[in-house]
């Protein structure tokens, strides 16, 4: 195929007005502000998070394939309540019929989502990989959010497993995973109080995290440390805000600190992260770590020094490969 040209000076908002990346284009980032639009696609790593690739698979799916975004809620659903109009699955088929497959679900904060780095260039390693990919856009922004946000992830699963035979997938056989924001998503599928069981969904046969955001004790902790004003308290009230409503109160976050929900039962578990994490700190996946041990839980991780937040494929960083170690320790659990 002769791809359209891209460059690490191009930026996000010539991405999408290429016009050759379809309704993908929409999903780059969700919410986009200006600060984005105009940004080159050098200063989010171009090579580090995967793009040429990426863009590459999203150009041939967007020239081959006449539908890839599914809403996951039934027309009625959408018409009645407004806000379920927004959750929507990217499709990314992989090369091989009748395999199990991944569900992959971006970060940003509750507040958007970076589909691009978070979702479609892990979407497009996994189809290398030889499996099919989804990836999950949910609901943001609500305060609180992320009841709507679970209950959306719930459904994903949900709609893959009914139309298991036109996506050529295997029914009950699945791997999830997420980042950041929606790493706090992903784990909550193995808790005992928002996991698979309470859903009737099949359980994951592993849960893959990076950079993690699971301690609500460390956020709210933080929230109260600093005063009224401070960058570090108005910015971990946003993000509280959307976990337990305009006027949270500890009560509130707690459903949330997953690793008061997790035993036995949970999946096993991946784990990628940095230790010089600027947004999420790196201490929420040895927090995750830990509770995985304690449990007699499944767990391997592959952790770096430096590389930061939202660093995708992580290539070129002492992570490289993360996804490739997480597929390989996914086959070699027992149960596979």
């Amino acid at each position: 195929m002769n791809y359209h040209e891209i460059s690490p000076e191009m930026t996000i908002g010539d991405l999408v007005k290429s016009n050759v990346y379809g309704d993908f284009a929409n999903y780059i980032f969700t919410d986009m502000t200006p600060d984005h639009w105009t940004c080159p696609l050098k200063d989010y790593g171009f090579e580090k998070v995967g793009f040429e690739q990426t863009l590459h698979r999203m150009e041939e799916l967007a020239s081959t394939k006449d539908q890839y975004v599914y809403h996951i809620y039934d027309e009625e659903t959408r018409l009645s309540q407004w806000d379920k109009e927004k959750p929507v699955l990217l499709h990314f088929p992989g090369p091989e019929a009748g395999l199990p497959y991944a569900v992959v679900i971006p970060g940003g904060g509750f507040n958007r989502q970076w589909g691009l780095i978070e979702g479609m260039a892990i979407a497009t390693e996994l189809n290398r990989q030889g499996y099919t990919a989804f990836v999950l856009y949910y609901r943001t922004k609500i305060e609180p959010v992320i009841p709507k946000a679970i209950e959306d992830m719930h459904q994903a699963v949900r709609f893959i497993e009914d139309h298991a035979s036109a996506f050529s997938v295997k029914k009950g056989h699945y791997i999830l995973g997420g980042f950041s924001a929606g790493a706090t998503l992903a784990g909550e599928m193995g808790s005992t109080n928002f996991g698979w069981k309470t859903a009737g969904l099949p359980k994951p046969e592993m849960i893959f995290l990076g950079y993690t955001a699971i301690d609500m004790k460390l956020f709210f902790d933080t929230y109260q440390k600093f005063p009224l004003g401070h960058p570090a308290h108005t910015g971990m009230s946003d993000f509280l805000r959307r976990i337990g409503g305009p006027e949270f109160t500890w009560d509130d976050l707690a459903p949330y600190h997953l690793v008061d929900f997790m035993d036995e039962t949970y999946p096993p578990v991946y784990l990628t992260a940095n230790e010089d994490d600027g947004t999420v700190p790196f201490s929420n996946s040895l927090l995750m770590e830990a509770a995985c041990k304690k449990s007699g839980i499944p767990c391997q991780c592959k952790f770096g020094k430096t590389g930061g937040h939202s660093y995708g494929l992580g290539i070129g960083l002492s992570v490289e490969g993360w996804l490739a170690d997480a597929l390989a320790f996914w086959k070699s659990l027992p149960s596979n």
